[in-house]
C-alpha cells in the first residue's frame, strides 16, 4: 500500500502511521465527506476467510458504540482480500506519550475512560487491553479509548485471537486473567487502574521489566507501593485489587474520579448536559424552599403566620407541565402594560418558548421578551427576592435594557424578561420589565402556566423535536461529532451537538420571523425548500443556514407574513467559507427529514 492510493473507492490513504504483524494504521482522507479526515486499519488476513470474518466482526461490534471518549468506528470495506476498519481519527498523542501527571488530571482521564468502558460494556463487549498506549488525547484534553483489536463480545466466542496465550499486556493485565480464569468486566477495570497508575507514578504497578517477570509479580500481586497519588490512592488501591469481587465497577470510579476532577462524564445513555441540568435543580429547589422561609416574614409584613396564606404552588410543583403547550404569552398582560402607553402582543416572533410585547410610549418605543428555558448549567447569579413561590433576579438596568430572570419552584425552569427600546429613547426599561414581571409572577402563582388556545397547529415545524431531524447518517459529515449525546433545549426546539475532536458546534433551531429577501443572503434551494445562506447573521465564528418550512398570515391579525425556518448554525474557528460549506453540508440531510 501506498500514500495516495484509493482504498474501496472511497478512503485516500494520506500517511501510514503505525505498523505490526496483524495489521497497519493510516491516516486516509473520506473522498465522499469533504475529505474528513479518518483513520484506516487494515487486517493483513492474506485472503484467509476466517481472519476477515474477525475483522468484519470487530466493526459490527465496536460500530454499536457511540460514546464521547471512544474512538468511533464508521465503516469497514474491502480491498484486495484485506479488509479495512474505518474510523475517527484523533489528532493528539497516547497516555503513554504525556508522561506523568497531577494526581487531578489522572482523575479527569480517569473519570473519562470509566465512562467509555461503562457504554462498552453496557453493549456487552470487553476492550481487554487497556493501556496508556491504547488512550488518544485529544489537542483539547479529551480521552478517547482506542484500539479493540482484541475486543470480544462478553457472550461471544472466548477470544479473537485464537492463540491461547495471555490476552492483554503484562503490567496492566488483570491478575485472575494471568492466572488463567475468564476474563470479565472486572478485568477492563483492573487496566483502568493500571493505567491511571502508569499516569501518576510513570510505571505499571509492578514495576517494570520482561512480560515473564511482570507476569510472575501480577499473578502474586506485588504491587509497587504509589508515591505521587494523592487523593487518587484510595480509588486505585480499589481498581487493583487482586480479588476481582472486591475490585471497584467501573461506573461507581467513573462517579467517584468525576468528584476527584471535578468533571460530569456521560455513562451509557446519558446525556452530560442533562446531568447536570437535574443535579441544578435538586439543588436549586432545597435552596428556594430555605430562601422562601427565611424571607417570607420580610415580604408579607403584619403577617403573623404567612404559612397559612401561600399559595398552592408549592416547591415542588411543576408550573410548566407539558413544555411544548405552555403559552409564554399568557404571561404578559397587555392590560397592565397599557398603562406605559400602547401596548400589543407580538406573538410570532422567534422560537414558540418566546412571547413578545411591544410598548409605544411617548418616551419611545420598547420591545418586551419574555421565554421559557431549562437550565442546563450553573444558576444565574443575583440576589433572589420570594414573590409566592417564585424567586425573582432583578438586574441593573442601562440606557438599551434591563432584565429579570424568574426561577420557578421545580428549580429546573426559568423564565427570562427583556425590556429593551429604540435609539433615541429615553424609557424606564426597568420600570417595564418589572410590570412584565408583576403580571407574570401573578398568573404563575395561581398554578400552571395556561395552555396555548388553540394549540400548536399540526402543520406547524414546532410540532417536530430538533434533535430527531439528524440521525447517525445525517452527522456523518460533521468531523467528531458526539451523535449520542445532543444538548436539547425547552420544548425540543432546539438541538446543540458537539465535536469531540474539537471546539466546534452545530446547532437546529426552530424559529419564527419575516420572508427571506434578498439582503438576508443568496437563496438556494434544499430538499425541495427555499433556504438562505446568511454567514455570520447569528454571530461571530458563526454560519447558519435558514430553510423555510411554511409561510402563513401573521396570527396577530396585521396583515403580515410569518415564516417558520429551521436554522442550522455551525460555529467553529475554521475560515468563513470551510465553516458556511460545513454548515451547507449539515443542512442538507435536515431539510430531507423535514416532514
Amino acid at each position: 500500500m501506498r500514500a495516495g492510493q484509493v482504498v474501496g473507492d472511497r478512503y485516500r490513504l494520506e500517511e501510514r502511521l503505525g505498523s505490526g504483524s496483524q495489521g497497519q494504521v493510516w491516516r486516509a482522507a473520506d473522498l465522499r465527506l469533504r475529505e474528513r479526515p479518518v483513520a484506516l486499519k487494515r487486517a493483513l488476513s492474506g485472503g484467509d476467510a476466517a481472519a476477515a470474518a474477525k475483522v468484519r466482526r470487530e466493526a459490527e461490534v465496536l460500530a454499536s458504540v457511540n460514546h464521547p471518549n471512544v474512538v468511533t468506528v464508521y465503516d469497514a470495506v474491502e480491498e484486495d482480500g484485506d479488509w479495512w476498519i474505518v474510523m475517527e481519527y484523533v489528532n493528539g498523542r497516547t497516555l503513554a506519550e504525556t508522561g506523568t501527571v497531577a494526581a487531578e488530571e489522572a482523575a479527569r482521564y480517569g473519570a473519562q475512560l470509566a465512562g467509555s468502558l461503562e457504554a462498552v460494556h453496557a453493549k456487552g463487549i470487553l476492550h481487554r487491553d487497556v493501556k496508556p498506549a491504547n488512550v488518544m488525547v485529544t489537542d483539547h484534553g479529551i480521552a478517547k479509548l482506542a484500539d479493540f483489536g482484541i475486543a470480544r463480545q462478553v457472550h461471544a466466542e472466548p477470544t479473537l485471537t485464537g492463540t491461547g496465550a495471555v490476552t492483554g499486556t503484562p503490567g496492566y493485565v488483570a491478575p485472575e486473567v494471568v492466572k488463567g480464569a475468564k476474563f470479565a468486566p472486572a478485568a477492563d477495570a483492573f487496566s483502568l487502574g493500571a493505567t491511571l497508575f502508569y499516569l501518576v507514578e510513570g510505571t505499571s504497578p509492578f514495576g517494570e521489566g520482561n512480560a515473564h517477570s511482570l507476569l510472575w509479580r501480577t499473578a502474586q500481586g506485588d504491587r509497587v507501593e504509589p508515591k505521587r497519588a494523592g487523593a487518587l490512592a484510595p480509588v486505585l488501591d480499589r481498581l487493583l485489587q487482586t480479588d476481582p469481587k472486591r475490585r471497584m465497577k467501573v461506573g461507581e470510579a467513573r462517579l467517584e474520579l468525576g468528584r476527584l476532577s471535578g468533571e460530569t462524564v456521560p455513562g451509557p445513555g446519558r446525556r452530560a448536559g442533562r446531568r447536570r441540568q437535574w443535579i441544578w435543580a435538586a439543588a436549586a429547589a432545597a435552596a428556594l424552599v430555605v430562601l422562601t422561609a427565611a424571607v417570607w416574614t420580610g415580604l408579607r409584613p403584619g403577617d403573623d403566620d404567612p404559612a397559612e396564606d401561600r399559595t398552592s404552588a408549592g416547591a415542588d410543583t411543576d408550573l410548566i407541565g407539558d413544555e411544548t403547550t405552555a403559552d409564554p404569552c399568557a404571561l404578559l398582560d397587555v392590560d397592565a402594560l397599557a398603562s406605559l402607553g400602547e401596548a400589543r402582543l407580538d406573538t410570532d416572533n422567534g422560537s414558540p418558548a418566546h412571547c413578545n410585547a411591544v410598548v409605544h410610549a411617548e418616551t419611545g418605543y420598547v420591545e418586551i421578551d419574555l421565554y421559557f428555558y431549562s437550565s442546563n448549567g450553573e444558576p444565574p447569579e443575583g440576589e433572589t427576592t420570594m414573590v409566592g413561590s417564585i424567586g425573582v433576579i432583578r438586574y441593573e438596568g442601562d440606557h438599551d435594557r434591563c432584565g429579570r430572570q424568574l426561577v420557578l419552584p421545580d428549580g429546573v425552569h426559568l423564565i427570562t424578561v427583556n425590556a429593551r427600546q429604540d435609539t433615541g429613547g429615553e424609557s424606564d426599561l426597568c420600570a417595564v420589565a418589572d410590570a412584565a414581571v408583576d403580571s407574570a409572577v401573578a398568573v404563575l402563582n395561581e398554578g400552571q402556566v395556561p395552555r396555548r388556545e388553540p394549540e400548536l397547529e399540526a402543520a406547524s415545524l414546532f410540532r417536530l423535536n430538533a434533535c430527531d431531524l439528524l440521525d447517525g447518517a445525517g452527522l456523518e459529515g460533521f468531523p467528531g461529532v458526539d451523535a449520542h449525546h445532543p444538548l436539547e433545549a425547552f420544548g425540543g426546539w432546539e438541538c446543540t451537538w458537539y465535536s469531540t475532536t474539537s471546539e466546534n458546534e452545530l446547532e437546529l433551531v426552530f424559529d419564527r420571523s419575516d420572508p427571506p429577501n434578498a439582503d438576508d443572503g443568496p437563496q438556494i434551494e434544499l430538499a425541495g425548500r427555499v433556504a438562505v445562506n446568511q454567514g455570520e447573521h447569528w454571530g461571530e465564528d458563526t454560519c447558519m443556514v435558514s430553510i423555510v418550512y411554511r409561510q402563513f398570515p401573521s396570527p396577530d391579525n396585521d396583515g403580515t407574513t410569518t415564516v417558520e425556518y429551521l436554522r442550522v448554525i455551525v460555529e467553529s474557528d475554521d475560515p468563513p467559507d470551510e465553516r458556511c460549506e460545513l454548515a451547507l453540508a449539515m443542512a442538507e440531510p435536515a431539510a430531507e427529514a423535514l416532514v
